[in-house]
């Protein structure tokens, strides 16, 4: 059974409140010129802050708190890897370093007749084993191949997202720290945890929601300097 509407309205209204306009998060994702990618990103960071309001107003306990830690952690890691993957791959896909970051080498085994493999044998005194011969080729990598910390690294050698300091004077690590908000995502697991692992996740989805907007901030900064998409 629903709440009343006079109960639904103050929910909405205390989970809204002191939340960004629409003008905010066009602007913030302005940059994003894929408008279904956009929609998307913009509804998932406005759905994370309006559950954060909602689980602060009702001050959640034991596993709904964790439920909402972890949930943050979630869609924050996705946000940034959207991001990430979104803008290498749309505006530096030329560059040296994406091509580095799409392709490996691996060796790749020759064939060889069966009379060349009796003379390759005899040229290695190998006549009762078996010999393969490889040599080493250039692959393009399969999508799930590519690492999502080799993108932030690339990023960070674009220069699009880099070390910063905050107001307390403390140098940032930002490619580091969003590389270790989307292991923790991966490392997520529906099992009891010990206070200790909790207070370590609320750590880091604080952490998650508070680099978001430098990120944001650097992103866009380095779009603007390469004249890359809406900056061209």
């Amino acid at each position: 059974m629903a709440f009343p509407e006079s109960i639904k309205s103050k929910v909405y209204e205390y989970c809204t409140n002191h939340l960004p306009d629409d003008n905010w998060y066009k602007e913030e994702f302005s940059f994003i010129e894929d408008n279904s990618l956009k929609k998307r990103i913009i509804e998932e960071f406005k759905s994370i802050r309006f559950a954060y309001k909602l689980y602060e107003g009702i001050e959640a306990t034991n596993e709904n708190h964790i439920f909402e830690v972890r949930h943050q952690i979630f869609v924050y890691a996705s946000i940034y890897e959207a991001i990430i993957h979104y803008i290498l791959y749309n505006y530096y896909k030329d560059t040296d370093e994406v091509r580095k970051l799409q392709y490996h080498t691996v060796p790749t085994r020759l064939s060889f007749s069966e009379q060349q493999m009796v003379n390759v044998k005899k040229i290695l005194n190998r006549a009762n084993e078996d010999i393969f011969i490889y040599h080493m080729q250039e692959r393009k990598k399969e999508q799930s191949q590519i690492r999502f910390d080799d993108k932030c690294y690339t990023a960070a050698k674009l220069g699009l997202i880099n070390s910063f300091k905050n107001n307390n004077g403390e140098t940032i690590d930002l490619p580091s720290e969003i590389i270790q908000i989307y292991e923790y995502r991966n490392a997520i697991h529906l099992v009891a945890e010990q206070r200790k692992k909790v207070d370590y996740e609320l750590t880091l989805s604080k952490k998650a929601y508070k680099r978001m907007q430098p990120f944001l901030s650097q992103v866009k900064e380095g779009l603007r300097r390469d004249h890359k998409g809406i900056y061209s």
